[in-house]
């Protein structure tokens, strides 16, 4: 029986914490009234702004025309209700010519998919569920996804941005790690498949693996946390922050992780940043129990570490507290 492609329906949308994909093959169609309400300020915008407001694009400053970083702005380029009939929708679907938007890097089917409901359901300022909105950073908040601060940032400056490959003066093949702004140019916001950070540091072999041999390749863990941070529209949201001085403090829980993450990507493998390595317990201990790794923590009379910006003032109470316990492997 053929089916009519009216009623063969699938829409991919953003929900809370990952994709919600409602497919329907029966004779009753979806329409977005059936949907919940795309929000705008958590949803659409952030799409806008990390792929076409973008310095010497629509961010304002450029001679492109039109500026796709607010409200006001966007909604003038959009027909409520008709997608078909708005220019910047048109403009995000068309596979070639000037018209083209992003020009370098189509939008993932998520995000093109975000906008043409937002449109249908009306193109409104939408106030966001209670769920979507992300409260102001604070002790007791911790955002529960890959936020890029606190999760992608310390682990892309340690294996990528480091001195000779990535860094703001080596910058091989023109990709730097060292800040939100620089590696978002390796970013397709919506697509882990099509950025280039996702494929080198995925891939298992060849030149293009990142880190390079003979530095291992990263912990599957942070592979798809940063593949979870692209897929969510690659954000600078705000981060809390997970840090426990009360409980007692363990290697396991809570020092091995924080290595990990911002400071094995140097201090590992063969020639180990520094001559320095912190690949095990048993380095780590070696660096605590001589005092050099405080002192790099606090910056006293060493280059303060890690490079991407120097931990918390819980973090290093952290490190203090299971120094003074015996540095234990617990």
């Amino acid at each position: 029986m053929k089916i009519d492609k009216a009623y063969l329906l699938l829409i991919t949308i953003v929900v809370g914490s990952g994709l919600l994909w409602v497919s329907s093959c029966r004779h009753d169609a979806l329409f977005p009234s059936n949907l919940r309400e795309i929000c705008f300020e958590k949803e659409v915008l952030p799409i806008f702004q990390n792929n076409c407001a973008i310095a010497g694009c629509h961010d304002g400053t450029g001679e492109s025309r039109g500026t796709y970083n607010n409200y006001v702005d966007i909604s003038q380029g959009v027909v409520a209700g008709n997608p078909n009939g708005s220019r910047l929708y048109q403009a995000i679907i068309t596979k070639w010519g000037e018209g083209r938007m992003p020009p370098g890097n189509p939008l993932s089917l998520e995000n093109r998919t975000i906008i043409r409901l937002w449109i249908e359901q009306g193109a409104n300022l939408t106030i966001c569920p209670d769920s979507a909105v992300i409260p102001p950073a604070g002790p007791s908040y911790s955002n529960p996804r890959a936020c890029f601060s606190r999760d992608i940032l310390p682990v892309v400056v340690s294996s990528c941005g480091m001195t000779g490959c990535h860094d703001a003066t080596s910058h091989k093949s023109g990709y730097i790690f060292a800040s939100y702004s620089t590696t978002l140019k390796s970013v397709m916001a919506g697509s882990p498949s099509g950025s280039k950070l996702y494929q080198v540091i995925s891939s298992t072999g060849g030149e293009d693996r990142m880190p390079p041999s003979p530095k291992p390749r990263l912990a599957q863990a942070k592979i798809d946390s940063i593949a979870a941070w692209i897929r969510y529209g690659a954000l600078n949201e705000v981060c809390g922050e997970v840090c426990d001085t009360i409980n007692p403090v363990t290697f396991s829980g809570a020092i091995w992780p924080t290595i990990q993450t911002s400071c094995t990507g140097c201090h590992s493998g063969t020639t180990p940043s520094g001559a320095i390595s912190l690949a095990s317990y048993a380095n780590v201990q070696t660096v605590a129990s001589s005092g050099l790794l405080m002192k790099s923590l606090t910056g006293n009379g060493v280059t303060r570490m890690p490079p991407s910006g120097s931990f918390s003032a819980c973090k290093i109470r952290q490190f203090q507290i299971w120094i003074n316990g015996g540095y234990l492997n617990n």
